[in-house]
């Protein structure tokens, strides 16, 4: 008899510990990285004019994917100045096309369900071209969530994958990369989360020159801010919220290549993305399962109790 209690009472405090938590939790993830002020400049300082180049091609593509368990919407665009159209699967359509910031009203945080969304922007020049002002700006989105129980999410948004312009200085000089950059990522696990449940956010910028004449790079340039310390993530093993330049900050960078010669024919190719990943696949007992090994364990103790007597 006394071990037909205690089997029941463990099989109550089974269910009882079920209920008091909770039956899935919920998972967000962000990325948003804003380039702008993008500039090429001569060793003087002065704005490099499309007069400068004896050659100048360019192609600008980008492309913005979204997706929520096995659907997808994806769309892409090339020309001058690419602008692909938001895309949204799940409960993201109120989201206005072409929101960058992290805060206030562009906080899909505050939006309810599961979903991921993508978006991309791009305008300017980083060039002066027929006495334009230069300056260019590149911007990408990406933002996740799950709300329940076996859903996975991705959101992936790419500027500049092709983004390669080919030209040949009239004169030798130097080349100085000058850009504005404000990277945002946030990764977010509600408390209780069961295993598998993840939230990842992370993105990237980088720019190569390369002689194609020897087919060698002469310059390269990927910063930190924006390649590994924007990379954020949470498991189930550590809920609770990760996230990198809460505040806004504004990184200001300037690099300059070595001398580029006259004559020389060089490609420069800028690459960027945003990347958010959120999974929910927990392991959650249903409830009718609680309820069959919770019959169980008092099945157990009514035929041991029964063996002994």
């Amino acid at each position: 008899m006394i071990q037909h209690i205690l089997v029941a009472a463990t099989a109550a405090a089974i269910l009882a510990g079920a209920s008091m938590r909770p039956a899935a939790a919920s998972t967000f993830a962000t990325a948003v990285l804003d380039i702008s002020n993008f500039r090429l400049l001569h060793n003087n300082g002065d704005v490099y004019r499309n007069t400068d180049f004896s050659r100048l091609t360019s192609v600008n593509d980008a492309q913005a994917t979204a997706s929520l368990n096995s659907l997808f919407a994806n769309s892409s665009s090339s020309g001058p100045r690419p602008d692909v159209m938001r895309q949204c699967v799940g409960s993201c359509l109120t989201f206005a096309e072409n929101s960058f910031g992290h805060g206030d009203t562009n906080a899909l945080f505050a939006l309810s369900g599961s979903f991921g969304f993508a978006d991309q922007r791009f305008q300017g020049s980083g060039i002066s071209i027929n006495g334009a002002p230069a300056g260019a700006q590149a911007q990408t989105r990406a933002d996740v969530a799950t709300l329940r129980n076996n859903q996975s999410a991705t959101g992936n948004s790419s500027v500049g994958s092709s983004n390669t312009m080919v030209f040949t200085l009239n004169g030798s000089d130097t080349m100085t990369v000058a850009f504005d950059a404000t990277p945002y990522a946030m990764a977010y696990l509600t408390p209780g989360s069961r295993p598998v449940t993840s939230a990842a956010a992370r993105m990237s910028w980088n720019i190569n020159i390369v002689d194609l004449r020897t087919s060698l790079s002469v310059f390269s340039f990927a910063p930190a801010q924006i390649n590994g310390l924007a990379s954020v993530s949470r498991t189930d093993g550590m809920a609770g919220l990760s996230s990198f330049n809460e505040i806004g900050k504004v990184y200001s960078y300037s690099m300059t290549t070595p001398q580029l010669l006259a004559g020389r024919s060089y490609q420069i190719t800028v690459q960027q993305s945003a990347l958010a990943m959120a999974l929910q696949q927990e392991e959650v007992p249903e409830p009718g399962s609680l309820s069959v090994v919770a019959a169980g364990l008092v099945g157990l103790g009514l035929l041991r109790r029964n063996r002994c007597g």
